[in-house]
């Protein structure tokens, strides 16, 4: 299984995010949650880890690669065994869904018959209720719920070691933020995945096996929801407050 390790990880951008001096080893079949304030945008931490985001100083090691610096040879190795859902957007405009979901297969798996790819992808659209009328549209015609779940349906088509989750239950209804939730539950029971997220919500925080406390763009504390609620860190009080409010609303 996969380990992805940042070490002295700084970044800063105004409206984009913050991130000071951040080091930490993420291993194992566990879910992990990046929180704070929710008008500091730790997400873009996420973007770095995937390397979608060059950061300011510091590396991002996956299996001790730089994933930053490794050459071409690699980095398709390296698309395979981390994926990235993306909170809005990420979907290419001028190709329907169908071809959007194809991509990474075809990019990974080019000797797999069409027809195998093909029943992979309506076996998700099925799991998560979406009706196959979609596969055919383009990104702009379709509803940001049904977008959100392209999106992750498009991460688990390539069966990656590293998911990371920027905000996946945004834009989803209460049944289908359900569904999601669910899944994303039953590959830590059921698969060697190593999940990381930034949410709006505290329930995905709830399950976690660990979460991680930022302010300022720096690490505060570590912890399982429970220990962060009990937490004598001012900073910590004043999210898990926040969190909780959006929680009773949602509710």
């Amino acid at each position: 299984m996969s380990t992805i390790v940042t070490r002295n990880i700084t970044y800063y951008e105004p409206e984009i995010g913050e991130i000071n001096d951040f080091s930490y080893t993420f291993e194992g079949n566990k879910i992990i949650g990046l929180i704070a304030p929710i008008e500091e945008r730790v997400s873009v931490l996420l973007r770095i880890m995937a390397g979608i985001k060059e950061p300011s100083s510091g590396r991002v090691l996956l299996d001790n690669v730089d994933i930053h610096q490794a050459n071409t040879s690699v980095i398709k190795d390296i698309r395979k065994k981390m994926a990235f859902v993306f909170d809005r957007g990420g979907i290419i405009s001028n190709l329907s869904i169908l071809e959007n979901l194809f991509l990474p297969l075809n990019f990974h798996y080019p000797e797999w018959p069409k027809g195998e790819k093909l029943d992979l992808i309506k076996y998700y659209f099925d799991k998560f209720h979406i009706s196959e009328k979609y596969l055919s549209m383009r990104p702009a015609n379709i509803h940001p719920q049904i977008a959100k779940l392209v999106n992750i349906i498009r991460a688990y088509l390539i069966r990656p070691e590293i998911i990371l989750y920027d905000n996946p239950l945004g834009d989803l209804e209460l049944r289908m933020r359900k569904e999601v939730f669910k899944h994303i539950t039953e590959l830590r029971e059921r698969n060697n995945v190593l999940q990381i997220f930034v949410s709006t919500s505290d329930i995905l925080f709830d399950v976690a096996d660990n979460n991680i406390v930022f302010g300022d763009g720096r690490m505060i504390e570590e912890g399982c929801w429970e220990e962060l609620i009990l937490s004598e860190s001012v900073i910590t009080q004043k999210i898990v407050k926040e969190y909780l409010e959006v929680g009773l609303n949602e509710a």
